[in-house]
């Protein structure tokens, strides 16, 4: 009878198991469009496009702190003075989102595109 009972509790405790979910601990990577979105939020039209009006795409890798702030900015264009504007504006920029456990995270080169429209 014994034997009976431990093995009806053994079969419950795997059939119970097999239904269940497993809990995330980890908070799920933040997809590149969402990044950019943030991205495009706090950012104005470059000062060096105003004068000639111009549309184009600028490419931005970065990193994310401890602080959930970008942090080694850099921008990829031949225009000088539109990275350095660039990269004014982003470094420092809090992202929101990101307030668990980074550590992972931050670890992660990020590259996203920007769009600048006129």
């Amino acid at each position: 009878m014994k034997k009976n009972l431990a093995l009806l509790m053994l079969v419950g405790f795997l059939a119970t198991q097999a239904y269940a979910a497993p809990i995330t601990t980890h908070k799920p990577k933040a997809s590149k469009a969402t990044l950019e979105q943030q991205l495009a939020k706090y950012i104005s039209y470059p000062d060096a496009l105003k004068p000639i009006q111009q549309a184009g795409i600028v490419v931005v890798q970065f990193r994310i702190n401890s602080a959930n702030k970008l942090c080694q900015v850099e921008v990829f264009s031949q225009n000088e003075q539109l990275n350095n504007d660039l990269i004014r504006q982003l470094t420092g920029l809090k992202l929101k989102g990101y307030t668990e456990d980074v550590s992972e995270f931050a670890q992660q080169v990020h590259t996203v595109r920007l769009r600048f429209k006129p």
